[in-house]
């Protein structure tokens, strides 16, 4: 996975702390569209600098897509099953319809909670690697 940031500072030790637009799912910037309530935030991520980049560069960082495909399925999939699970289980056992949807919304809510936890023990354990790949053009020199 690929974003577009700006260096915001240099580490001696080879690193750089870099801001970065997060994205929504889709893809898009939910300022230009509207489309999403939520809208996009902006994170400060460490990124190891083998360019040398330096402060204020507009640069594309990069990290492994099967770490963000594992993080997506974790905070959508877990949600999901656990739902269904308790959905079947529970029509299963002889529940009433609002019986199995009351635990099927309970299986959801702690599958939601679980994928949290779960996600940020992944993220104290093994944190999310960014590289600095690419120096892109400032905006300000297209301009000129």
């Amino acid at each position: 996975m690929t974003q577009t940031g700006v260096i915001r500072e240099v580490s001696e030790d080879g690193f750089a702390r870099v801001r970065v637009t997060q994205r929504t799912a889709c893809g898009h910037s939910c300022e230009d569209c509207g489309g999403c309530a939520a809208g996009s935030r902006e994170l400060l991520v460490r990124a190891r600098n083998p360019l040398e980049a330096r402060k204020g560069e507009l640069v594309s960082i990069s990290t492994r897509s099967a770490r963000v495909i594992g993080a997506a399925a974790l905070v959508y999939a877990l949600p999901l099953l656990l739902m269904l699970a308790a959905a079947v289980a529970c029509a299963a056992l002889g529940g009433s319809q609002s019986l199995c949807a009351a635990c099927a919304l309970a299986a959801l809510a702690l599958g939601s909670g679980l994928a949290v936890l779960f996600g940020r023990l992944r993220q104290r354990n093994a944190p999310m690697e960014y590289v600095i790949t690419e120096r892109l053009p400032s905006p300000a020199a297209d301009e000129g």
